[in-house]
């Protein structure tokens, strides 16, 4: 088998299944945007800009921001926001959608990704007493790690699970260690100088940090055990605030010198830097003094995509379990799904139908979808179930108004009378379909719909991996199959050599053997059927377990796919528990 265990994806998915340190080792992410703080029009705010210097952006944050921090795959972007209630912690995407808080305050900052990007490490108190805590990054448990009189701050978390930060008494600041669960901290070093600005290397195994007296303090590389310290800065000024190339071959930086302050990037290899040219073989300038810029953060690019899909979602507000949206039991769970899907890095969301029970009415969308998955919604693409036609009874209105907008024809989720549609997800081609035939002039092969897909299909013949999602199972171990109406949509892609395909309707997980239309398995061309309707809604049984299905669990959770160019790997995972259920990996045909 080829090298697909490469990515942080399934590191990060999968919890223990491979060590983050490991996972680095085997794909490294290349460099991609720098963040940083700077001044604009008298306030902070946050700009993105490339390693050589082009194309600066302003990050739509919606207030004060400053403290940039990205996540693990480099999808997401977490600071610090200051206003009149204090400073909390937020989070965003790049292009300002999926804006929102993580902590309370009043006193946040500093905060740092822990390597899977399932948790933040931060700093809360006010200066001169503040303690580091931790916290998932949906927003749940809390965690206080120090407990000290002194001042605790600048966290960094290691791929090793050690978090590094600055403890300050009076004028005193040396780095410590603690264990990510909790433990009495370690000083780093004996070094009698100030040590700030720890900063672990993406392997873990050395870290940086800035050491001396303020106004004099320059960079050094420190192996994880303190043991041993190279000086990388020895120029005028004061050279703090380090972060990582995501490739771990360079570090951006905050120089400070005579009131004016520039970030600079250097090449860790080599002699202490003596000065810091605008430009070098080995350091660059990134900012000018004008706009007084600080704290950078290094986005890790070109990783594969990270995919979550999942059917079955919300419950009716109106339901006796619907309990303000947290459920009750067995059901009504689209909160606790959606909480899971905010932990993890993702390219996009797959809603595999039946999003909003029980007829799919707009409104139900918004007071049940929207609070849960809806937090989601800048990466969902969806396909319509059922429910969303009020079993027959309606057009499917409420569903297209709230994934294409209010009485909009074309939208994310296709053409209002379709609701068929393909996109790419980097070298995937990725067809929807809608499997409520009787709404689109049927799933026959003269039908509009099957018409389209071979159209489609055509048109992508070069494609290296397909995959094609709709709600209703064609195999199926419980009581809700598509009747044979997708059949036609089965032939075209096993013609067509697809790879894989998603569905729910059935209110659990469960993963086919690869296998031709007529459900014979066929390992070389076979298609890979995943049902995934763990969205929250409730969960159904196994009453006639098929021949070919080789994994059935009723859980609430999601399936994730980290899409290779030419494989996969699937992963479903618990919501609640963080336990993998499945995983595997597959090549495309």
């Amino acid at each position: 088998m080829p090298s697909r265990l490469k990515t942080l994806a399934l590191a990060s998915l999968l919890a223990a299944a491979v060590p983050v340190a490991d996972a680095w080792a085997q794909e490294r992410p290349k460099n991609g945007l720098i963040a940083f703080s700077a001044q604009r029009s008298g306030t902070r705010v946050i700009f993105s800009r490339q390693p050589n210097g082009r194309r600066l952006r302003l990050v739509s944050t919606g207030g004060r921001s400053d403290h940039p921090a990205f996540s693990p795959r480099g999808k997401r972007l977490l600071f610090t926001r200051h206003g009149a209630a204090g400073a909390q912690l937020w989070i965003t995407y790049l292009d300002g959608t999926g804006l929102r808080a993580l902590t309370a305050g009043p006193a946040d900052g500093m905060a740092q990704w822990s390597p899977t990007g399932e948790e933040v490490v931060f700093a809360r108190g006010p200066r001169g007493r503040r303690e580091i805590y931790r916290i998932v990054s949906d927003g749940t448990v809390l965690r206080r790690l120090t407990y000290s009189p002194r001042d605790d701050h600048s966290p960094s978390w290691s791929a090793n699970d050690q978090i590094a930060f600055v403890r300050t008494v009076g004028r005193r600041s040396h780095v410590y260690l603690i264990p990510a669960a909790g433990g009495t901290p370690r000083r780093l070093t004996d070094d009698k100088g100030d040590e700030v600005s720890p900063a672990w290397s993406p392997s873990g195994r050395t870290l940086v940090l800035a050491r001396g007296r303020r106004g004099r303090r320059d960079l050094y590389l420190v192996t994880r055990d303190g043991s041993r310290a190279r000086r990388l800065t020895k120029v005028p000024g004061d050279d703090t605030e380090p972060a990582w190339s995501p490739d771990g071959t360079r570090i951006v930086f905050t120089h400070r010198r005579g009131g004016k302050r520039r970030i600079y990037l250097m090449k860790v290899r080599g002699k202490a830097i003596r000065r810091l040219p605008t430009r070098s073989r080995r350091v660059r300038r990134l900012t000018t003094s004008r706009s007084r810029a600080a704290l950078p953060s290094w986005q890790p690019a070109g990783l594969d995509p990270l995919v979550a899909a999942a059917g079955d979602i919300a419950c009716d507000p109106g339901s006796p379990y619907f309990n303000g949206g947290l459920g009750i039991g067995g059901y009504c769970k689209q909160k606790l799904t959606s909480d899971f899907l905010l932990r993890l890095d993702l390219s996009q969301v797959l809603a595999l139908g039946d999003a909003q029970y029980e007829d799919g009415e707009y409104s139900k969308f918004l007071r049940s979808f929207h609070p849960s998955w809806g937090r989601l919604k800048p990466l969902i693409r969806s396909v319509p179930g059922n429910h969303e036609y009020d079993d027959g009874g309606s057009d499917g209105s409420g569903y297209f108004d709230y994934f294409n907008g209010p009485g909009v024809y074309t939208g994310p989720a296709g053409d209002r009378d379709k609701g068929y549609y393909s996109f790419d997800i980097d070298s995937w081609h990725v067809i929807a379909l809608n499997s409520e035939c009787q709404k689109i002039g049927g799933c026959g092969p003269s039908s509009p719909q099957i018409r389209w897909l071979s159209a489609d299909l055509a048109a992508h013949v070069g494609a290296t991996c397909t995959m094609a999602v709709w709600h209703r199972p064609t195999f199926t171990s419980g009581g809700h199959s598509d009747e044979g109406e997708m059949r036609p949509a089965w032939d075209l892609l096993y013609a067509a050599n697809a790879d894989l395909i998603l569905n729910a309707h059935e209110h659990y997980y469960e993963r086919f053997a690869p296998q031709t239309p007529t459900g014979a398995v066929d390992p070389g061309r076979g298609i890979r059927q995943l049902t995934a309707g763990s969205g929250g809604k409730s969960r159904f049984g196994f009453p006639y377990p098929q021949p070919n299905s080789q994994v059935r669990r009723a859980f609430f959770g999601a399936l994730a796919l980290t899409l290779h160019a030419g494989s996969y790997d699937w992963s479903a995972r618990s919501a609640s528990t963080g336990r993998v259920i499945d995983l595997g990996t597959g090549i495309c045909h």
